[in-house]
């Protein structure tokens, strides 16, 4: 069964809204994540997430415009 190709494309443009959505307050000092092990102090690991959320939107902006590529040839 073939992919189709344009629905994929808005899945993936999809992703990349969210994922801009979630780190825009992150970005901007508005919310920050915390994480810590069992009873320990709290570590501030917004940057690891900002560092994260843009790693994951490079490989979306590039998944996308590989599909662009090939719906614009006709596949």
């Amino acid at each position: 069964m073939p992919v189709d190709l344009k629905a994929y494309a808005k899945d993936v443009e999809e992703q990349i809204k969210q994922i801009r959505d979630d780190l825009a307050p992150l970005e901007a000092g508005k919310m920050t994540i915390g994480e810590r092990e069992g009873n320990g102090p709290w570590r501030d690991v917004t940057q690891d997430m900002v560092k994260h959320h843009k790693s994951s939107l490079r490989t979306y902006e590039l998944i996308l415009a590989d599909l662009r590529a090939r719906i614009a040839h006709g596949e």
